[in-house]
């Protein structure tokens, strides 16, 4: 509509032009020169023709010119109507379209407001859900740190009420209760599984109850919580000696006591005065390995270390006196011997139930040749011995039995029923074994 309007324009503009020009296009007359009185009548009926005609185009010019004054009248009307109508429709477009403008203005506005509102209760959302998630997050974090405290506290709870069953366990283990004091340590293990005590204590008393392998994985377990340990690596020494004394000779037996003799090494190399639980030198059980092996001179060495460390102790002066004797040295043998029962007896005056004391009290005795005395000390052994341990008696035995090979069959007659009663009671206890598996 707006182009035929501008059309419209266009074309009224045209007419205008088009009649000024039109109006403009007049003739100028030119004066004639003096003529005759026959030229002059001549002439002027030739103007008077000539005069007729152009009254005659005049009126012919003049209906022409009414004819385009009245077409252009008409085009005049008729563009004035066309204009008036583009006038009322583009009036009648706006009456109509005004209304429905602004109603899709306000359609447009409210969709913006609502827009803007929806973005607005999405912000605050998200903001809510932030907030929330914010709090959460330190509820978490609170909850843990009280989580944290509540097993630290617990965990220190634990770790005293396991140091304080350590205590115990040390003390059934002094009596010879040995089940009694490995039942004690397991429940303090449970209490602080990663307690370094508790699982050598846990290795060294079942080497004493004869169960080496699960001596041998608590000592390791306490290598791994601190591999320089040195109790736990003599001990774990010891484990290996202990294995290595049930294998028939060979090289498998070779190598688990050179195991032996190296963990040993390692912990004496950390410090040589180590003492075990029974507060007995580490040397003492090196030199049992050497002595195994027919290493003599290196037992006795180890042994005469040991006494230096535990000078009080009768453990390392009386495994001396018997390797004395092996060297064929009678008179230092039982010189040692003495010293041995001097030691033994102050030991079991200050401890009544110090098994390996009375053990060697017995065995300097009769290495003396006080038989009487030595009875009623063999009546001690067999009361107060570990009764969770196989190998007490075995060990006895195997001493008594080296002592009678040393002092030759004319001096040993006396020892034979010491040995036939401990035989008997080792045969008892193999048969008590058998019948509780």
């Amino acid at each position: 509509m707006k182009r035929i309007a501008i059309m419209v324009i266009i074309a009224i503009l045209i007419g205008i032009v088009s009649t000024a020009f039109a109006q403009d296009a007049t003739v100028t007359p030119v004066p004639s020169p003096t003529l005759s009185l026959s030229d002059l009548a001549t002439q002027v009926a030739a103007n008077a023709a000539d005069a007729r005609r152009s009254a005659e185009d005049a009126r012919t010019y003049a209906a022409d010119a009414q004819s385009q004054a009245q077409n252009q009248l008409a085009l005049s009307n008729n563009l004035l109507g066309l204009f008036q109508s583009v006038t009322q429709s583009i009036f009648a477009i706006f009456t109509i379209a005004g209304p429905a403008l602004a109603i899709a203005a306000g359609i447009f506005g409210f969709n913006r407001l609502n827009a803007a509102q929806k973005e607005l209760t999405e912000a605050r959302v998200r903001f809510e859900k932030e907030i929330q998630a914010k709090q959460d997050e330190l509820t978490t974090v609170r909850k843990e740190m009280e989580e944290s405290s509540e097993k630290q506290r617990q965990n220190t709870a634990n770790a005293n009420l396991a140091l304080s069953l350590l205590t115990l366990g040390e003390r059934q283990y002094r009596s010879q209760d040995f089940q009694g004091a490995l039942n004690t340590y397991r429940r303090a293990l449970e209490l602080d599984p990663n307690s370094l005590i508790t699982h050598y204590r846990l290795g060294y008393v079942y080497v004493q109850s004869g169960n080496l392998e699960q001596a041998q994985y608590h000592l390791n377990r306490a290598l791994e919580i601190e591999k320089d340990f040195a109790p736990a690596l003599a001990a774990l020494g010891y484990v290996y000696r202990r294995i290595g004394e049930k294998m028939q000779p060979g090289i498998d037996r070779d190598q688990i006591l050179n195991h032996a003799e190296d963990f040993l090494l390692q912990g004496l190399r950390s410090s040589d005065k180590l003492v075990d639980d029974d507060n007995e030198s580490w040397w003492g059980s090196l030199g049992g390995l050497y002595r195994r092996r027919g290493q003599i001179d290196q037992a006795i060495a180890a042994y005469e270390r040991a006494s230096q460390v535990t000078p009080k102790s009768s453990y390392a002066f009386s495994n001396l006196a018997l390797l004395y004797l092996q060297k064929e040295n009678k008179e230092k043998m039982l010189k040692t011997y003495v010293r041995v029962e001097q030691l033994a007896y102050g030991e079991v005056q200050a401890d009544v139930d110090n098994y390996w004391a009375y053990a060697d009290l017995l065995t300097a005795r009769l290495a003396l040749k006080k038989t009487d005395e030595a009875e009623p000390v063999l009546a001690s052994v067999l009361e107060i011995a570990p009764k969770d341990s196989p190998y007490v008696f075995e060990s006895l035995l195997d001493t008594l039995t080296r002592l009678k090979k040393a002092l030759g069959e004319e001096d040993s007659d006396h020892l034979e029923p010491f040995i036939n009663q401990i035989q008997a009671r080792v045969d008892l206890q193999k048969v008590s074994e058998v019948t509780q598996k």
